[in-house]
């Protein structure tokens, strides 16, 4: 493929925007008494809990002998440790001591100060569609993932709810044979949340991958602090890429911030794959009952996370 040096320029373009933006040329991380690299050297210290010279230096991409003199002075300064491992006793495991941990976790409170800061000034879809795109960025430029479908989520626009309604009748018609009910009380649900809809406190995100809609999730209010979680469906074809989880965490998050103090759902007893990202996600099962709706018996779960 011959080189195009119009879009090379464009991300050349961005990275220097990027890294001056988030003060990568600086040479201390963020006004502190640390280098970038000494700063995630430590990050990476904190996440793993324990772990050897030659993965660490793998998991960064740096130099041993380079890394092994960062090392050597970070022990000096009392912010890390070694043991010798248990299993292999040719192996020394680093720990951040006490002074170490707190020395991460001041790294990592004025690191996310400083992102809250680019960002804080931008609505909440304009933060979503940052985020969105930063996804796309990485799963595109991750190894392994080269040829895979990437999948971006997005408010909802003029079309997409019918589309829903759409998918949820084929799907559960499909699967588990409900009848044209179904559709009418997807579609009623949608239409009074369209109409009332309280763009303050609801949001409904809507999945693509390749332009296509894969997915979706709705947050809508129930009372002042009360919100109920609605309209979850992922497409067979976009399952186990973590996609439903990543719908339910954005619905948690946006109810939280919205200061909602819990989360309610209804859900079947056959939908397994729902009820484990549910209970993953901290829901409980709080109530069932028995309906005879859509053409079918069903045993109806209440589900209730407490935020």
């Amino acid at each position: 493929m011959a080189l195009n040096i119009k879009r090379v320029k464009k991300i050349r373009e961005f990275n220097r925007f990027y890294t001056k933006k988030i003060g990568l040329l600086k040479k201390k991380f963020l006004g502190s008494d640390f280098s970038l690299v000494q700063a995630r050297i430590i990050f990476e210290l904190s996440r793993s809990g324990d772990i050897v010279a030659k993965d660490l230096a793998g998991e960064l991409d740096l130099d041993p002998a380079y890394l092994s003199k960062i090392l050597k002075k970070f022990e000096k300064d009392g912010l890390i440790l070694k043991e010798t491992s248990l299993k292999d006793s040719r192996k020394q495991l680093l720990f951040l001591t006490e002074e170490g941990e707190k020395t991460s976790s001041y790294l990592q409170d004025i690191s996310n100060r400083q992102t809250e800061s680019l960002i804080k000034h931008l609505s909440e879809e304009k933060q979503l569609a940052l985020e969105t795109s930063m996804e796309v960025i990485k799963r595109s430029l991750s190894p392994g993932n080269i040829n895979s479908e990437i999948f971006v989520i997005r408010p909802h626009r003029s079309g997409d709810i019918g589309y829903i309604v759409y998918r949820h009748g084929v799907l559960y018609s499909r699967e588990y044979g409900f009848n044209e009910e179904f559709d009418g009380y997807v579609a009623k649900g949608l239409a009074l949340f369209i109409e009332n809809l309280n763009p303050l406190k609801e949001y409904l995100w809507i999945a693509e991958m390749g332009g296509t809609i894969i997915g979706s999730v709705a947050i809508v209010q129930l009372t002042g602090s009360t919100a109920r979680l609605r309209w979850l469906i992922v497409e067979s074809a976009a399952q186990n890429q973590g996609l439903g989880k990543k719908l339910v965490n954005e619905a948690i998050l946006f109810a939280e911030q919205q200061g909602y103090k819990k989360i309610i759902l209804w859900t079947i007893d056959f939908l397994h794959a729902a009820q484990k990202l549910y209970s993953d996600a901290g829901f409980k099962l709080v109530e069932v009952k028995i309906n005879q709706v859509w053409g079918n018996k069903i045993k109806e779960e209440k589900w209730e996370l407490v935020l």
